[in-house]
């Protein structure tokens, strides 16, 4: 039986979101509209849990060091962000199913991160409708003289783990500082998820995906990138 092309065309529509998805990119409205999206399509999931490793590879590049060698993977600074998701997501189910490559993943997830200027793990330094309609869980401070204050939300899904957070860094944040959001497993083991520039004094709408079941994640800390002390904390 031939497929309506209504379907197809919808279908179609959402092929090429799962990287930014992944990612956080997404805005508020179609990261929902694609949530209920995932509910009825397997196709899309498989490709979400393929690609929920995304942010820990991302955190370990920089988008500088991207940028000096990223001419053999064929990816151009000037390409449209969709296109350059595109392609990211296209080499990294291409990895995992070789089960190598993860350096040249890493380069290219920082490059998109470099085009997109930060977008790439879900920055925004504006409080937006979205906040609102989420509930965030607020995060223990790291230590007594921690001046930040972070409002975190947990979210399970059938591929993993998603977390929504909000911050504001506080009267002595220093400028131009660079934050990390690492989880730490059952078994001890850390992995940062995601990281984020700080651009005023606070963000918010910022997510990370990643591929640990949330029952498997003890606790969730902001750091300074770089710095094994806790900005702030949530045991769950």
């Amino acid at each position: 039986m031939t497929e309506h092309p209504d379907l197809q065309a919808n279908e179609d529509r959402y092929q090429d979101w799962d990287a930014s998805y992944v990612l956080g990119a997404l805005p508020t409205d179609e990261r929902r509209e694609y949530e209920q999206h995932l509910s009825t399509c397997a196709n899309c999931r498989e490709a979400v849990t393929e690609l929920a490793g995304l942010p820990g590879i991302l955190s370990r590049i920089s988008p500088e060091e991207a940028l000096a060698i990223h001419s053999p993977l064929g990816m151009d600074e000037t390409q449209a962000p969709s296109e350059t998701l595109s392609l990211m997501a296209h080499r990294f189910r291409k990895s995992q199913r070789r089960r190598r490559g993860v350096m040249a993943l890493a380069v290219a997830a920082a490059v998109a991160a470099a085009v997109f200027g930060g977008l790439a793990v879900g920055a925004r330094n504006d409080v937006g409708p979205a906040t609102a309609q989420m509930t965030f869980q607020p995060m223990d401070p790291g230590t007594d003289s921690t001046t930040l204050t972070a409002g975190l939300q947990i979210e399970e899904k059938s591929w993993g783990t998603r977390l929504d957070w909000n911050c504001d860094y506080g009267a002595d944040a220093p400028d131009n500082s660079r934050y990390e959001l690492v989880v730490t497993q059952t078994d001890n083991t850390t992995l940062t998820v995601a990281t984020w520039d700080a651009a005023g004094s606070r963000a918010a709408d910022l997510s990370a995906s990643t591929a640990i079941p949330s029952l498997k994640i003890t606790s969730v800390e902001i750091r300074l990138q770089g710095s094994t002390v806790a900005l702030a904390r949530l045991d769950t």
